[in-house]
């Protein structure tokens, strides 16, 4: 018997790093290894799926020679390997017919599709079994920050940020960071995305798996208040306002050190937490400061509206050039002020 003998072999003459194909062939091989030995044949396989495979299996190219029990054609039109020899060919079929010309090869002892939508679509004479499927039980983290960068007053905030997806990174710990601000954090890491600047962020953050605040200090930091009031758990330096907003190492979030020399590993442990904020007390305060007065509400605001830049122009009011074909917001009155001058075009009315 050859060195090279596997009980089941997979042949595929190329993969992407992601796709359906891809991870058919990572479910199969976990949950058939148990009872199989198998290997892959795969002459263009990208050096990412090579080190997730190549952990488990054999993975071959064409200048080997291999002999198995069972070859399993993973591709329904690939030609048959000339360097391997088998006793029985299954032919998988993994598409429906999208293309009029795809035809699956009837050249292998058993044809495999994935489902009746793909069988029926090729009018297959094969079975149908559907694709096995390894539930996960690796968490990925959510995580949201809100910051200005870049803030000199906030110390090395951006450097930690950068630091702290690189600590994620580097154990494999999947996440992904959505960064709320008015500028980019510059070389963003894997995982980590700048989404520009949006209002009412609590949506977000109640959504989230923790804030991130990793600031040298803070006068007050709304975020992590945010956070707080919305049950979300937090990941903050040790800035003075931590213990003011009532953040408790472990319980509701993690204080990290400011040198960030900490084990990564723990945030995989998002903590449940109930916290109350007494808004009704800070509400009083300010009411007794600012005496009691009876208010008429009389202010009835503009209509406003979404304007499209027709030309160069300086705006005052903001204080820069507007270019064509940007959007802005701006008063009724004063859209068509402009309009009439030829500068926007009013598009949309919002409020």
């Amino acid at each position: 018997m050859s060195d090279n003998h596997v009980q089941v072999l997979l042949y595929t003459s190329y993969l992407h790093i992601i796709g359906g194909i891809e991870t058919f062939i990572y479910n199969f091989i976990e949950v058939m290894y148990p009872y199989y030995d198998i290997g892959l044949l795969c002459p263009q396989l990208p050096p990412e799926v090579d080190v997730r495979i190549g952990n488990k299996i054999p993975v071959y190219g064409n200048h080997d020679m291999i002999d198995c029990d069972t070859l399993i054609m993973i591709r329904m039109m690939d030609e048959l390997p000339k360097n391997v020899t088998y006793k029985r060919s299954i032919r998988m079929c993994h598409a429906t017919k999208s293309n009029p010309q795809w035809e699956i090869k009837n050249d292998c002892d058993i044809i495999v599709n994935v489902s009746e939508a793909s069988k029926d679509s090729f009018k297959s004479n094969g079975i149908v079994i559907y694709n096995p499927l390894v539930k996960s039980t690796k968490k990925a983290l959510l995580l949201v920050s809100a910051t200005r960068i870049p803030a000199t007053d906030k110390g090395r905030n951006a450097d930690r940020m950068l630091q702290l997806a690189k600590m994620l990174n580097d154990v494999h710990i999947p996440f992904l960071w959505f960064n709320f601000s008015d500028a980019p954090l510059r070389n963003a890491p894997k995982g980590f995305y700048n989404v520009g600047t949006y209002q009412e962020l609590q949506s977000y953050i109640s959504r989230a798996d923790y804030l991130v605040q990793l600031s040298d200090q803070e006068g007050f930091g709304y975020s992590v208040a945010e956070a707080l009031v919305q049950h979300t758990a937090v990941i903050c330096t040790p800035f003075a306002t931590t213990q003011e907003m009532g953040v408790i190492d472990g319980v509701n979030g993690y204080i990290i050190p400011f040198s960030m020399d900490f084990d990564v590993h723990k945030l995989l442990d998002v903590p449940e937490f109930d916290y109350e904020y007494d808004n009704d007390t800070i509400i009083q305060q300010w009411r007794d400061l600012l005496g009691k007065k009876k208010p008429t509400h009389k202010y009835n605001p503009s209509s406003r509206v979404i304007v499209e830049i027709m030309m160069d122009y300086r705006d005052i009011q903001l204080n820069r050039y507007m270019k064509p074909h940007e959007l802005h917001r701006m008063t009724l009155d004063r859209a068509k002020e402009l309009q009439d001058k030829g500068l926007v075009k009013i598009i949309n009315t919002i409020c």
